[in-house]
């Protein structure tokens, strides 16, 4: 899931994010705001996250009210984030041109 991070606290535990999605124009659409765990044992997690304006997150699922917990993160630079964006536009292009033939 690709989130844009807003901030890290109760001493680690919990991060903001805002999930994000991109429309086939290339905008950057703010779906919801998510509160996640972060691993206990892994810092590797909050390294990337305090370093990072934007992430790809892995999470495990849980039904408890804030109990998803991030399993692995990876940094979005915003020149990824703008290659992300350009794809996305081509893809849609395309399934438009394949429309009107």
């Amino acid at each position: 899931m690709l989130v844009k991070v807003n901030g890290i606290h109760n001493n680690n535990k919990m991060v903001n994010v805002t999930r994000l999605d991109i429309d086939d124009y290339g905008s950057v659409i703010p779906l919801e705001e998510l509160e996640l765990q972060l691993p206990i044992n892994d810092n590797s997690v909050i390294e990337i996250l305090k370093n990072s304006q934007y992430a790809v997150l892995t999470i495990e699922e849980s039904l408890e009210e804030n109990g998803n917990i991030i399993t692995s993160a990876k940094t979005m630079t915003l020149d990824e984030l703008n290659r992300e964006k350009q794809k996305t536009i081509e893809v849609a292009s395309d399934k438009n041109e394949d429309h009107l033939d």
